[in-house]
């Protein structure tokens, strides 16, 4: 090698050098892979960056038998308790041999069933009359509560359009086959989305006044989730109390949005599932916070998963510290809070091997403020479940309809969305309670 020309020495030299550059980079890949499959198993997937199992077709589970438990006593419908029809039913001839059968009544025997009646549309036609007033100088007449201005369809019907599509989440096709089917009324397509934007523009006002509401609450939970408009991407926000349920689809997740619909100086406590809007929001507005539990564990359930011994130890403290304070049942102090993170911090605050419990713990120990609002507070809750849960049926909608075609649905959306859900969480629904607050917000 030493008689070789110098160009072929530097030639290997560079060689040897890309080698040993290269087998770095295959040792550096390799770590991550291994990291990688200790975080993810054979048996799991990634979506949205979160693992998830995958089931075992070659494991048989063995499944549940249907029905009450042996031992208990089974379930019926119940029987109706008021008779609106009975009906005789004679027999005169064998339904098995043809022949006829005696003239003498053995024994009758009693069935109860209920159904549904043949419905026929009710062709309405009103004869208004119209005087003259002499203070007012012109012809009036009284206001006409059951049908809107102009309209060919009663308001009872378009509210039963509204809540076929917004709460039972049918799509503009369905919904004329069911009122033809069922009701032997003709709706067409077009007039579903002309009737969900008229009802949208009446409930403008109650929505405004759940606005305004939304901001007076003693807490409130808030939590968003992706959503499109015209094949756009955006987010519908949600904002919930116990008697409240307020969303707002909008093209942005910053911090601006809850802060256009609560406004500067709203009362009462944030919950939320630490994502970092609400964090700017509280520093902007200087509300109480809430941070969820439910997703702290469920990070720290991630943490233990490819960091087995120190995530194992975070996620029993944790889940240690929750229990002791749900204890409390709302009737804690701040002594009682201020002991609760000084127990956890005591049990948390060490260091870690893992870079990645170490950052965790650093973390969650800054958010002191905001992880026991609830202890003492009887209207704040440990969770932000209770947003989850009034997402849960927009999420659905968005899998069969994919969000909104337009700016002008996504505005009816959330309006008509806000007042089904709200009348729920008090126990009524559109079609019965809706035209009661259509009279008090309009007058």
């Amino acid at each position: 090698m030493n008689n070789w020309p110098e160009e072929a020495k530097q030639y290997i030299q560079s060689l040897e050098e890309k080698i040993e550059s290269l087998t770095k980079e295959l040792v550096n890949i390799k770590n991550a892979f291994a990291e990688y499959k200790k975080r993810h198993p054979p048996n799991t997937g990634v979506k949205h960056g979160k693992p998830y199992h995958f089931r075992s077709s070659t494991v048989s589970k063995k499944r549940k038998k249907p029905g009450a438990k042996k031992g208990h006593a089974p379930h019926y419908r119940a029987m109706p308790k008021d008779i609106n029809e009975t009906h005789y039913v004679p027999v005169t001839h064998c339904p098995h041999c043809g022949r006829r059968v005696s003239e003498n009544v053995q024994e009758v025997r009693r069935r109860v069933y209920e159904d549904i009646p043949v419905c026929h549309p009710v062709a309405v036609e009103l004869l208004i009359e119209r005087r003259y007033c002499c203070h007012c100088h012109t012809l009036i007449e009284a206001p006409v509560s059951e049908v809107l201005p102009n309209a060919r369809i009663g308001l009872r019907t378009m509210l039963a359009v509204v809540w076929f599509k917004i709460h039972l989440r049918m799509t503009e096709e369905a919904i004329p086959q069911v009122f033809e089917t069922l009701f032997d009324l003709h709706i067409s397509e077009g007039e579903v989305v002309c009737i969900l934007h008229q009802i949208a523009r009446l409930f403008g006002p109650y929505y405004q006044e759940l606005i305004q509401e939304i901001r007076e609450v003693e807490a409130r939970n808030i939590d968003e989730t992706s959503w499109r408009i015209n094949g756009v991407n955006g987010y519908l926000w949600a904002f919930i109390s116990k008697g409240i349920a307020l969303f707002k689809i909008a093209q942005s997740r910053s911090h601006t949005i809850p802060l256009k619909v609560l406004g500067k100086k709203h009362t009462g406590v944030d919950i939320h599932d630490r994502f970092s809007a609400y964090k700017t929001l509280a520093g902007k507005t200087g509300n109480v916070q809430q941070d969820c539990w439910m997703h702290i564990l469920k990070n720290a359930e991630e943490l233990a998963s490819f960091s087995k011994i120190e995530g194992e130890h975070i996620l029993q403290v944790l889940r240690d510290v929750y229990h002791k304070a749900k204890s409390f049942d709302h009737q804690g102090t701040d002594t009682d809070i201020k002991s609760l993170f000084a127990w956890m911090k005591k049990s948390l605050d060490h260091p870690y091997k893992s870079h990645k419990c170490n950052r965790f713990v650093c973390n969650l120990l800054a958010e002191k403020d905001n992880l026991f609002e609830f202890v003492k507070n009887p209207f704040v809750d440990g969770t932000n479940n209770a947003a989850e849960r009034a997402l849960r049926s927009a999420v659905i909608a968005r899998k069969i309809m994919g969000g909104n075609r337009s700016e002008k649905g996504s505005h009816d959306y959330e309006i008509l969305m806000s007042v089904i859900q709200t009348l729920r969480k008090n126990g009524k629904n559109l079609i019965e309670h809706g035209s009661e607050i259509l009279v008090t917000s309009h007058g």
